[in-house]
């Protein structure tokens, strides 16, 4: 049937893919992420979202399912989602007035077009320095262990600078390089809304 299905709960994504298609489908992967072991971030990345699509393409054969991944790297510390809001207050205060790169694997499966594409995306960034006010009332007021560093720059972004790579990968989804897979692949162009590219 051709149709897009993002299999991810994330928020932000949805806010992509209502930017870029003019309908999808959510279904959401339940693949266990610690399965997967890989010490290079861009590859777990790209695993992971790999592994999550084909989950939900189990169900979709039809389909364009689209799997992703995140994680933010700092000096070294790969950093995934928080466990709780104790741990969000310490990556915010660890991530402030430093330089990281967030890595953003995705995945395009459509079983019966035998389609399989997997990638990575990357983007560095500087953190700004936040006060523990800042830092407590962000960590009381949204839903950090949903996102990737404990933060979600769709809903606040003045907080951060990028300097190389795109901003939409840093909510989780490299549309870019996502859209041009999708095309490449059969994607029927009247999916996508004007200018999607």
């Amino acid at each position: 049937m051709d149709r897009i299905i993002l299999a991810s709960a994330s928020t932000g994504r949805k806010q992509l893919f209502n930017e870029y298609f003019k309908e999808f489908i959510v279904s959401v992967s339940d693949f266990n992420e610690k399965a997967v072991k890989e010490d290079e971030p861009a590859e777990l990345t790209r695993l992971l979202a790999l592994k999550k699509a084909a989950s939900v393409a189990e169900k979709y054969t039809s389909d364009f399912v689209t799997g992703f991944d995140t994680v933010v790297v700092c000096e070294g510390r790969l950093i995934g989602k928080p466990s709780g809001r104790e741990e969000a207050c310490e990556l915010l205060s660890f991530l402030g007035g430093r330089s990281q790169t967030v890595f953003s694997g995705y995945a395009v499966i459509n079983r019966n077009r035998n389609v399989e594409i997997s990638g990575t995306g990357e983007t560095v960034l500087n953190f700004k320095i936040l006060d523990e006010n800042f830092i407590s009332e962000y960590v009381m007021n949204h839903p950090v262990t949903m996102y990737a560093g404990g933060y979600a720059v769709q809903e606040r972004d003045e907080f951060i600078s990028i300097v190389k790579g795109s901003f939409e990968n840093v909510i989780g989804a490299p549309m870019k390089e996502l859209i041009e897979c999708l095309v490449k692949s059969g994607l029927p162009h009247d999916i996508l809304k004007k200018g999607g590219i």
